[in-house]
């Protein structure tokens, strides 16, 4: 499923894979590596701690040459905003998921909630049903328009955005 998705935003699903030379085998596992590391990374919430999701994200964007910032009300809980500019003839396209998991309860778990196991054709881990997974499609998103140097009619932004605040209104 990620990697129609991404062909489909790269050029088009039709005349994508003439247009752009992919290798999804590399590319998959690439996104599974990501996915993993994302999953390895407790951001549950109360406290969130999405800093260190954030700042992941932020390390893997700035490898490949792409505007990326950190914006935070609280220093463990910030937000990443990264862009990849169009020609602008066209409105922004925002793609976003949230970096925070709800509680868990270990001992209700047959693996480590934060191990991000592979087993039986799954990935287990804390968020893998919940928000993780459209994070690394975003940032997934993000590297091959880079990489492709896919010519964009609107800018593509990414959002990872932590959760609410204690003192908000929670998920």
């Amino acid at each position: 499923m990620l990697s129609l998705t991404l062909l489909a935003w790269a050029g088009g699903a039709a005349r994508g894979s003439e247009r752009y030379a992919v290798d999804w085998a590399k590319i998959h596992a690439e996104a599974l590596e990501h996915y993993a590391h994302l999953l390895q990374i407790d951001s549950t919430n109360p406290p969130g701690n999405e800093s260190r999701v954030a700042d992941y994200l932020k390390a893997v964007l700035d490898r490949e040459g792409i505007e990326a910032q950190l914006f935070a009300l609280e220093p463990a809980r910030a937000n990443l905003v990264a862009r990849i500019r169009g020609n602008g003839t066209k409105k922004p396209l925002l793609v976003m998921g949230h970096t925070d998991t709800v509680g868990v309860q270990r001992e209700k778990w047959s693996v480590d909630p934060f191990a991000a196991i592979r087993k039986d054709g799954f990935i287990y881990g804390r968020g893998a049903q919940d928000d993780k997974d459209d994070v690394a499609a975003g940032l997934m998103l993000m590297l091959l328009v880079k990489r492709l140097n896919v010519a964009l009619d609107r800018d593509l932004i990414f959002l990872a955005e932590a959760g609410m605040s204690r003192r908000g209104t929670e998920k």
